[in-house]
């Protein structure tokens, strides 16, 4: 029974993962920025969340936090990130993990170095019981919302008009732009909806991870890995990436705890040495 319940840990961490990493690679696809500040986003969700559940209730308190997430995405693409648009992307690194680094540290200043711990919601509070497998009913509710993320932004980009924009700005940006499309106003939308997304993911983390300042830093390079493995613009890819990463990781810990942390790097490597453009990507973003 350990290893079906580290493999069902491994698909909601699988899950929880893609949707983060859906965000970066939208973000990344649309303004050809690596955006290092997604996981500060990540961990602003968590600590929005933490301030307020207690006070507004679970379900709330999860509304509100990724909005105002997405309203500090909508400052930073607008007073950072804009400013490096068609620049080497080094620079769009630089000033993005720049800018993370000085908001982990605001957030020890304000909140302190100490861990915080956020309860699971009543609802959820509980284990899943079939036969002699036990499960907790809040993993199985992390695993629901991260699918039905991912699953909203696959509807976005495929079946609606303006989603197919996106997905075209995704490929060639400037000839979006050079068809009439607003190029810049688009990018500011999916920066908002990638910071949104990963303030959600945040919340759905902290009861299991807790909140803590450098959480960020813990999924901010898994998400990178994805979207490397499933390539860029590939919502399939980056979910079949993320699942990959999350059961490895989660399997890893019972065959060999101690290299652990180096699966997604050899995953990544045995993937795009085989697939340069990952795994259903149509643009190689290593080039």
């Amino acid at each position: 029974m350990l290893e079906l319940s580290l493999f069902c840990n491994g698909i909601v961490l699988g899950l929880v993962y893609a949707a983060v990493a859906l965000g970066f690679s939208l973000v990344l696809g649309v303004s050809g920025v690596i955006n290092f500040s997604h996981g500060i986003t990540f961990t602003f969700g968590a600590y929005f969340f933490w301030a307020m559940y207690q006070t507004l209730g679970w379900i709330p308190a999860m509304i509100l936090s990724p909005m105002f997430v997405a309203l500090i995405g909508f400052f930073v693409e607008r007073l950072i990130i804009r400013r490096v648009y068609g620049q080497d992307p080094l620079f769009g690194l630089l000033i993005t993990l720049g800018f993370a680094m000085a908001m982990e540290e605001l957030i020890r200043m304000i909140f302190g170095p100490a861990t915080h711990n956020v309860n699971a919601p009543d609802f959820a509070n509980g284990v899943i019981i079939v036969g002699d497998f036990l499960y907790s009913q809040y993993r199985v509710f992390i695993a629901v919302v991260a699918a039905v993320m991912v699953a909203a932004v696959w509807v976005f980009t495929e079946k609606s008009k303006y989603g197919s924009v996106v997905k075209g700005g995704m490929f060639n940006s400037e000839m979006v732009g050079a068809l009439g499309h607003d190029l810049y106003r688009m990018r500011l939308y999916i920066m908002v909806l990638g910071s949104f997304i990963a303030g959600l993911s945040g919340i759905l983390a902290a009861p299991i991870w807790s909140v803590k300042s450098g959480m960020g830093n813990s999924i901010l390079m898994p998400s990178f890995l994805i979207v490397l493995m499933g390539g860029l613009g590939s919502i399939p890819g980056t979910l079949i990436g993320g699942l990959l990463v999350g059961i490895c990781l989660s399997m890893g810990t019972l065959v060999a705890p101690r290299f652990v942390d180096m699966i997604p790097y050899i995953l990544m490597g045995g993937i795009v040495y085989f697939w340069p453009r990952g795994l259903m990507g149509q643009q190689n973003i290593i080039e």
